[in-house]
């Protein structure tokens, strides 16, 4: 089994002004997702998917990026950097539900001559 993954980065916060800067991103709101090449019963691939919010601090002039100059990498350096995460510990977590999907832990049931 072999999983793809994709980052998606759906809006950027951003303030209009903080100091001398203009268009400061202050928050920015991600998905990232892991899709396996198995489907499951209704033909669908397994997929996980973490998702949330990683807050920026303070503009540094220095460093600033303007917001149209932003690019997805970099979105994904900062998500990285304020979860305090590599990108290989997600992967491992997204592949870790999708295997408990493909071959749950626990399965329900009851006895057959109940």
């Amino acid at each position: 089994m072999a999983n793809t993954y994709t980052w998606n980065f759906p809006n950027l916060e951003r303030k209009a002004t903080e100091g001398d800067l203009s268009d400061v991103v202050k928050t920015i709101h991600y998905r990232y997702t892991a899709t396996s090449d198995q489907n499951n019963a209704d033909g669908n691939p397994y997929s996980a998917t973490v998702y949330g919010t990683v807050g920026l601090g303070d503009a540094d002039s220095g460093t600033f990026t303007a917001f149209d100059s932003i690019t997805a990498d970099q979105a994904k350096e900062w998500v990285l950097a304020g979860l305090d995460k590599t990108e290989a510990e997600l992967q491992t977590a997204l592949d870790e539900t999708i295997n408990n999907q493909t071959t749950p832990p626990l399965v329900n049931g009851v006895p057959s001559g109940w």
